[in-house]
């Protein structure tokens, strides 16, 4: 096995699972012609997934991957904006009510994140 090659992502695993469910819809329509629509793009997904598994330039694979991955990631942040400087203020998510101190100005103020 080559170790230049980009291999399974987690963008050919969604691909894979666009693949197969183009193919179970296919199944589904009665017209012969419009039942050819979901088999070429199915087709189409998994030649880009064999492509993508197949590419010697890693760093961009890795890089589209991690944009892909990013859609499905929460911030584990939240921003409010000072009342007083309008300074964003970054503080963490699930903590209730709290107070807030703006690093700006110092006013403080009361937010549910």
């Amino acid at each position: 096995m080559n170790s230049n090659r980009n291999g399974f992502d987690s963008i050919c695993f969604a691909l894979s699972i666009a693949a197969v469910t183009l193919l179970v819809l296919s199944t589904v329509i009665d017209d012969e012609l419009y039942r050819m629509i979901p088999v070429i793009l199915a087709g189409g997904s998994l030649a880009y997934m064999i492509y993508r598994m197949l590419s010697t330039n890693i760093a961009r694979r890795r890089y589209e991957a991690d944009r892909f991955s990013s859609l499905f990631r929460s911030d584990p942040y939240r921003r409010f904006k000072c009342p007083k400087c309008g300074t964003v203020c970054r503080v963490p998510r699930g903590r209730g009510k709290i107070r807030i101190t703006c690093p700006n100005c110092k006013e403080q103020f009361i937010k549910k994140t």
